[in-house]
């Protein structure tokens, strides 16, 4: 028994596609000029010069607390002071600049609530600085421990 060849079957291409090119508009690079937003949080954050002269006699323990709880905070800042002489000249007298650009680029995603909880947090030195999140249990903590 004679099988048939298999035949091809014929295939026309339509040559009448075009092809437009369009010219990419010439993109400006952005350059974010975050040091200059972390300087301004420096001079925000700076330590007053009452506070500073205080840190020659005497310094803070302090332990800062802050917990958001299913849309509730609770804060605590406990402050105990230690009359320890000179220490405190040694603390610095405002945010690093690290911490700083570190916030900046919080703030540039929007997050505001991040600066009331550092500046409030923040200390002249800090022995532990610990900070969870879990968005699945919508529960945040801050634990701050250090001299001020």
């Amino acid at each position: 028994m004679a099988h048939p060849q298999r035949q091809p079957i014929p295939y026309a291409r339509d040559h009448t596609r075009t092809i437009e090119i369009v010219a990419d508009p010439a993109r400006e690079p952005q350059v974010i000029n975050i040091v200059d937003d972390a300087k301004q949080l420096q001079e925000l954050a700076r330590v007053s010069p009452a506070r500073q002269f205080r840190r020659l006699f005497f310094v803070w323990l302090r332990i800062y607390v802050r917990e958001n709880k299913h849309g509730k905070t609770e804060r605590v800042n406990v402050k105990i002071p230690l009359p320890i002489p000179i220490i405190g000249a040694a603390f610095a007298r405002e945010l690093s600049l690290q911490k700083a650009a570190k916030l900046a680029a919080e703030l540039r995603r929007g997050r505001a609530d991040a600066l009331d909880e550092l500046l409030e947090s923040e200390m002249g030195f800090e022995f532990v600085r610990v900070h969870e999140e879990h968005p699945e249990r919508d529960k945040s903590e801050l634990v701050v421990i250090g001299l001020d």
